[in-house]
């Protein structure tokens, strides 16, 4: 086992993954089913408690992206969703586009609250895939450990190379771009047609 997999328990590598991903999020006090069958989602963000509807596109994301957390060993703290952010925007989210929008959010946290630990997770999931695209039945019916092989996540992860920084770095500036400027020029646009 990898450092990286600090979290993944060993013991359970010869298991179905469907029947470890229940435990793993009960666990952690999350709902069972990755949350598939709730009407509404509630986090706490900056101490504030926000709750969205759990939209479709949501919902079509939940199983393969708790998968990814199991087989890292990536927490479900802040830092662990920046971990895993930065891992699924590496191995490519495909045409999911919640995947790739809860992602930028998670990346752009890790940018400020773990960037050693966000770039790492980026170096992994570069050498790396993931399971979107992959029927979530089929998912949960590998094993732990064959699916971590299938990943590539059963290999120590190497130094990040000059191909990767600068990946690295325009992932950065585009998730900045996306979170933090246009959201600025967007307002400043708003603020110059009301005074106007």
């Amino acid at each position: 086992m990898n450092r990286e997999a600090r979290n993944a328990d060993p013991e359970v590598g010869d298991r179905a993954i469907g029947d470890v991903l229940g435990e793993h999020l009960r666990a952690r006090g999350l709902p069972a089913d990755s949350g598939v069958s709730l009407r509404w989602v509630r986090v706490v963000f900056l101490g504030v408690p926000v709750r969205f509807p759990n939209f479709d596109a949501r919902r079509a994301i939940l199983v393969q992206h708790d998968v990814h957390h199991l087989l890292t060993g990536y927490d479900t703290t802040w830092r662990g969703e920046a971990e895993i952010g930065a891992f699924e925007i590496a191995t490519g989210c495909r045409h999911y586009w919640a995947a790739w929008f809860f992602n930028f959010g998670g990346f752009l946290f890790g940018l400020f609250l773990a960037p050693v630990r966000t770039w790492r997770a980026f170096v992994r999931g570069r050498r790396g895939r993931n399971f979107y695209g992959v029927d979530s039945k089929a998912v949960l019916a590998r094993t732990v450990d064959g699916a971590r092989r299938e990943l590539g996540l059963d290999q120590p992860v190497p130094r990040g190379s000059a191909a990767d920084a600068l990946a690295f770095a325009g992932w950065s500036a585009l998730v900045v771009a996306a979170y933090v400027v246009a959201p600025v020029l967007l307002l400043a646009q708003i603020l110059v047609l009301l005074g106007s």
